[in-house]
């Protein structure tokens, strides 16, 4: 018999799960659209935008705390309690990589950049920001019950983890034939970082959302 997570968890820490869920959702849109932004060298907005992405994320610490002590308060099986406990933190992370990469695109000077490389980074960039918002399609879905969008989503994230990895690795490539153009060589390594960065993402993201297959699978079906 398939259970809901209502049916285990009280009205207000489903609640709070969907405000947190909807945080990663705007997140990861707002993400979105300034990287499209930075794509069309509106650098300025895309800062900006940047900028209350990292707002939002860092709200997002007051109902992470929330939805611990009411998941620790709850009646329900401790090891339940410690898987929905360890999603949250594995959610929280990507929050943190996020937050993290908007704060070195916001300082990156981007147009003194090399074309190639700018876009392969936009790629990635598109790629990470893809993740995440399937990975907040699927985390709603845990949410709502919906358990069987949970595999084609995984399917998804995976797919993009293994287009990230072959970017990373593209992207490596141009830095090494662009490694005179890129000056001074600290920007080389904000450049090797963000791109490091972006590909972790991706990493996170299939984690998380296998993470969240396995409960379903382990605890509520």
């Amino acid at each position: 018999m398939k259970l809901l997570l209502s049916d285990v968890l009280p009205r207000e820490l489903i609640d709070l799960l969907r405000n947190y869920a909807e945080v990663v959702k705007n997140a990861a849109s707002d993400f979105t659209r300034a990287i499209t932004l930075l794509n069309d060298m509106r650098i300025g907005e895309s800062r900006s935008l940047l900028a209350d992405v990292i707002r939002l994320l860092d709200k997002s610490g007051e109902i992470k705390t929330n939805i611990e002590e009411g998941v620790a308060n709850t009646s329900t099986d401790p090891g339940f309690k410690e898987e929905v406990l360890l999603l949250i933190n594995m959610l929280d992370e990507i929050g943190d990589s996020i937050k993290e990469t908007a704060r070195e695109l916001t300082i990156l000077p981007f147009l003194e950049l090399p074309e190639k490389l700018r876009k392969g980074l936009i790629e990635l960039a598109y790629t990470a920001s893809n993740s995440i918002s399937i990975l907040a399609e699927s985390f709603t879905s845990f949410i709502l019950g919906e358990y069987s969008k949970l595999d084609e989503n995984f399917k998804e994230v995976i797919k993009l983890e293994e287009k990230a990895d072959e970017l990373q690795l593209k992207n490596r490539g141009l830095m090494l034939d662009f490694s005179d153009a890129i000056r001074p060589y600290a920007m080389q390594l904000l450049v090797y970082s963000l791109s490091e960065m972006l590909e972790i993402i991706t990493d996170l993201a299939a984690r998380t959302a296998s993470r969240i297959r396995l409960i379903v699978k382990a605890w509520l079906s």
